[in-house]
């Protein structure tokens, strides 16, 4: 599978999720994570399928911030490239931040 079409088909479903978080239960809401928590060094810890559906979800929430629901898969990759480069070089900084520092 080519690296453009996993990003978008982690994207698309993430982003649901991303959006769908304000209707989840006080019991669903015990098992959840926060972006904020996780660390760069996190994100590089993971592999495969688990890392892409990651990627997606910080793209899904990059573009629901910007208030926009168009995108490029290739500015996708070149993002997603350029904050992995950028957590190899900074693993013990806030990934979801340094996210949004390489996405600008």
């Amino acid at each position: 599978m080519s690296k453009y079409k996993s990003v978008l088909m982690a994207l698309v479903p993430m982003t649901v999720l991303v959006f769908g978080a304000a209707g989840v239960s006080a019991e669903e809401k015990a098992g959840m994570k926060d972006l904020n928590d996780y660390l760069c060094k996190d994100v590089m810890r993971l592999s495969g399928e688990d890392r892409e559906v990651t990627m997606g979800l910080v793209h899904g929430y990059r573009l629901g911030k910007k208030g926009v629901t168009t995108f490029d898969i290739q500015t996708l990759a070149e993002i997603t490239d350029k904050f992995m480069d950028y957590c190899l070089d900074n693993p013990n900084e806030k990934a979801l931040a340094s996210f949004e520092k390489v996405a600008k």
